[in-house]
């Protein structure tokens, strides 16, 4: 399930990187340079650098630290359309598939292997609906989909291009539509049988 929090040191953040990286190469990006060129990345090691210094211990020696994560994180906003803020919770594994329009809550919740589209939203419901989503392990979100609200997504989920969720999503199902709904699968009827 999602990433357990707390306190944990640069080589647990840079271990994380890492598997984010692994995730473009084992995703077909196959060249260094391929996987660098990728916004996706850039955002990453952004985040990873910011959850660094924000978990490290309050002092005067944090300052300018603090204002070089704020630079990055505002340049990778505005160069990639990416808004992932260090506050978030997103273990290991993390990838973001294309440019544009990704918007995370501060406060998001989620496991390993987070596969994110373009255009995808998680977060709040609106005003005065507070809570945020709180998402498992290897979850792919699909382009133009959003996540909003307190509400659970389970590991292994597929949510489809331009789904809203709206309520809780159970292990492993696939949920389309607005408000996203799960997919019934068709049963396989065998030859010979009616």
């Amino acid at each position: 399930m999602p990433f357990k929090g707390g306190v944990v040191g640069w080589k647990e953040h840079l271990k994380a990187f890492k598997a984010d990286v692994r995730r473009y190469h084992e995703l077909g990006d196959a060249g260094v340079l391929q996987i660098v060129g990728r916004q996706g990345v850039w955002a990453s090691a952004v985040y990873r650098y910011g959850r660094w210094i924000y978990e490290r211990p309050r002092g005067l020696s944090g300052v300018p630290l603090k204002g070089s994560y704020r630079v990055l994180n505002k340049a990778v906003e505005v160069a990639a359309g990416i808004s992932l803020p260090a506050s978030a919770q997103i273990d290991g594994g993390l990838y973001i598939g294309h440019f544009g329009q990704v918007i995370v809550h501060p406060e998001t919740v989620a496991g390993k292997n987070l596969s994110i589209g373009q255009g995808v939203t998680i977060g709040e419901k609106g005003v005065g609906h507070g809570g945020v989503p709180v998402i498992g392990d290897d979850v792919y979100v699909g382009v133009g989909a959003k996540i909003l609200g307190g509400l659970t997504v389970g590991d292994g989920v597929r949510v489809g291009a331009n789904a809203v969720v709206v309520k809780d999503v159970g292990d492993e199902e696939t949920v389309v539509g607005i408000p996203a709904r799960p997919v019934q699968r068709k049963s396989r009827v065998k030859k010979g049988e009616s």
